[in-house]
């Protein structure tokens, strides 16, 4: 018992300041750079404008002024949503680990991989539509391997879940499956178990259905019909700005999609986030024209280097992301963006401490535990640019 209590005191005192503060900017260059704001209720609410002011007007001398027209405002409202990450500790480890070192050595390789698991779904889940969905699998009849559309949100040892098309609860089989092996080249994964029998469907992680952040794929998947509580059909002002580059990526596709979110949807988009084929290409493009007037290296908070656009009389930071689909540049005016939370903290167990014997099992679980939501004040002044073969 006395060295759960070191172990307890070494993750409050040591890990856990260090987790708030990397965890707030590693999982990805938009974290790094939009606004954090303490979460205080379960109802997050936006200001959002629609358009100009209504109350301008030419007129003569001695006649009529303009009538008032105040700015037209949206009112967005998004819910906070839960996220939770075990560190888990055998009791094994904590009779037999007696010596200083070797604890710290088995803490140490728990709550790295504690740290990694809630750092890439985090980043993961900042670009997601809030359904958590992965991605759509095929049938499976009777087999460990599973044919999936795509593996980008994918990675070994996750626990998911599998859904049948259309469903609101996971299959009986294909509850709390841990994923053992990823095939990227093939686009298939290899789940822990029993052989299963799937319909075909999609794949969620553990819990996880329509319980994720808001990212920005809601706002860029025209399939999400309505966006904080605002219908996109009857508001298309929130819906944002599209530029299709036809198969190319160059400087002037940029520019003209920049300038459109900025004169349609008064947006100074500052971050362009390039899925990776996307990236590469643009890189290409660069390096195939001797580009050194229109672009340099920049960096950003957590060591995120940007390839720096100059448009008008601003900077616009060009980073790889992972999680935006391939042949897709997703950019955002930084600005507009808000990520209500609180602090990670671990739960504690009315006064008892964090680790908890968990049922049927010889490990201590200790339990972080966060809750906020991502908040964008003026979508349609983010920009899509597909097709950047």
């Amino acid at each position: 018992m006395q060295n759960l209590k070191t172990y307890e005191k070494a993750l409050k005192e040591v890990y856990l300041p260090l987790w708030r503060n990397q965890l707030g900017v590693e999982p990805s260059a938009l974290l790094s750079k939009l606004r954090k704001k303490p979460l205080k209720g379960d109802n997050i609410v936006a200001a959002a404008p629609m358009g100009l002011s209504g109350g301008f007007g030419f007129s003569r001398e001695a006649q009529n002024t303009p009538a008032a027209g105040g700015v037209r405002f949206e009112r967005f409202t998004e819910h906070a949503k839960d996220m939770y990450v075990n560190v888990c500790i055998s009791v094994k480890a904590t009779r037999l680990t007696s010596s200083a070192g070797a604890m710290a050595d088995a803490l140490d390789t728990e709550v790295k991989a504690a740290y990694e698991t809630a750092k890439w779904n985090v980043g993961r889940s900042l670009f997601g539509n809030g359904t958590g969905i992965l991605t759509t699998t095929s049938a499976c009849t009777g087999s460990n391997e599973i044919t999936v559309a795509d593996t980008k949100n994918l990675k070994e040892g996750l626990i998911v879940d599998f859904y049948a098309t259309g469903s609101t609860t996971p299959i009986a089989t294909g509850k709390g499956r841990r994923i053992t092996a990823v095939d990227r080249a093939n686009n298939t994964i290899t789940i822990e178990g029993d052989p299963a029998t799937f319909s075909a469907g999609f794949v969620t992680v553990q819990y996880s259905y329509n319980n994720e952040i808001t990212g920005l794929g809601a706002i860029f998947d025209d399939t999400v019909t309505s966006l904080y509580g605002v219908s996109k059909t009857e508001n298309p002002i929130i819906k944002p700005i599209t530029e299709n580059a036809g198969g190319d990526i160059d400087n002037t596709i940029i520019q003209r999609a920049l300038r459109r979110a900025e004169r349609d949807k008064n947006s100074k988009v500052d971050l362009l986030l390039c899925g990776d084929k996307a990236y590469d290409n643009y890189t290409e493009y660069t390096q195939t024209n001797n580009l050194r007037v229109e672009q340099k290296i920049g960096e950003l908070k957590g060591g995120f280097k940007t390839i720096q656009f100059l448009f008008g009389n601003r900077v616009v930071d060009i980073v790889n992301e992972q999680f935006v689909p391939d042949n897709e540049i997703w950019g955002v005016d930084s600005t507009a963006l808000e990520l209500h939370q609180q602090e990670w903290g671990f739960a504690d167990l009315q006064g008892g401490g964090i680790f908890n014997l968990m049922e049927n099992t010889s490990v201590y679980r200790a339990l972080l535990a966060n809750y906020g939501n991502l908040i964008c004040s003026n979508p349609g002044g983010c920009v899509r640019i597909y097709n950047c073969n």
